[in-house]
């Protein structure tokens, strides 16, 4: 599979796996600008991370829009039937899944479809098909993700659980619910953005919107992510190329565009990689203080302080 080049991850512009939003802030004890002059929040909810009673991680990155009640259930006019994406009730020899036309993965609904002979298992290599996202050779309680709509791509699990408590299978993956409107997750692997320890052609990602008191989780780099840099225009989580971050305009010098690449830091190491970057930046906590989890004391993000 080539490189993702999405982001739970993964594009924002149509606000469903919303990396840059105007919900998008550092930490108000950070020194970072947490938003563009004159701005606000027109997202709804603030995306939150909490813990479920087996220990996994859950993040939910959809915005609410008081009209729309999100749902992880539905019947598809066209075919399939009514089932629950935790629960997996397709009747026989079927799956219950996300649904969407070709050449994009945002869902349109959720349906039973058949499970295909010899199905792959989860981060096995898959293909689509012609009727796109749902139509694919993954197993039970899995999707294709195509990112890059050449009809090939990976299988990603399901939260299983409920809405209440999704969980994820292993304590080193999140549950990350990505779209506007549903409300299910997909299950991503933990990771350190200092290290960028993910599988070739992912990178590791905020898990969330709301920065700060986020975690990390392995994304594939959206379409032409893998390239874009520092001081490069962005749209998302993993719409920057590993070890980037995406973050405001006014927190990164020259920016031509709302949001734009940044490199990730270690505090340990001082300011000296981001100022050679440009002389106004420094290398600004990702986490209030005392508020880093374990291990992540160290992470930061280049940029200008306030």
């Amino acid at each position: 599979m080539q490189i993702r080049v999405l982001s739970l991850a993964l594009l924002v512009a149509a606000g469903l796996m919303s990396g840059c939003s105007d919900d998008f802030q550092l930490p108000n004890s950070s020194g970072v600008p947490t938003a563009p002059d004159n701005s606000s929040s027109t997202t709804g909810e603030t995306p939150t991370t909490s813990t479920s009673s087996e220990g996994t991680t859950v993040a939910d990155t959809t915005t609410t829009d008081p009209t729309v009640q999100p749902t992880s259930s539905t019947t598809d006019p066209s075919g399939g039937g009514m089932c629950n994406l935790y629960d997996q009730d397709c009747p026989g020899d079927q799956k219950c899944t996300a649904y969407a036309s070709p050449n994009t993965f945002i869902p349109e609904g959720i349906k039973c479809v058949p499970v295909p002979d010899n199905p792959k298992s989860a981060g096995e290599p898959c293909s689509v098909g012609g009727e796109g996202l749902g139509d694919d050779n993954c197993a039970l309680g899995t999707v294709c993700l195509d990112l890059d709509y050449d009809g090939t791509g990976f299988c990603l699990p399901y939260c299983t659980g409920d809405s209440q408590n999704p969980m994820c299978e292993g304590s080193d993956t999140t549950c990350v619910k990505l779209f506007f409107g549903y409300d299910f997750g997909n299950c991503f692997k933990q990771c350190d953005p200092l290290l960028q320890n993910c599988a070739e052609g992912e990178g590791c990602y905020m898990d969330a919107i709301k920065v700060g008191n986020t975690n990390f989780v392995c994304l594939p780099v959206v379409q032409g992510g893998a390239e874009a840099t520092f001081q490069d225009t962005c749209i998302g989580w993993s719409s920057c190329a590993p070890g980037f971050a995406c973050v405001f305009d006014s927190f990164v010098p020259d920016c031509s565009f709302a949001y734009c690449c940044t490199p990730w830091c270690d505090l340990s190491e001082g300011d000296a990689s981001c100022e050679a970057l440009d002389e106004k930046m420094s290398c600004i906590a990702w986490y209030s203080e005392g508020q880093a989890p374990p291990g992540f004391e160290n992470v930061g993000v280049c940029g200008i302080p306030e």
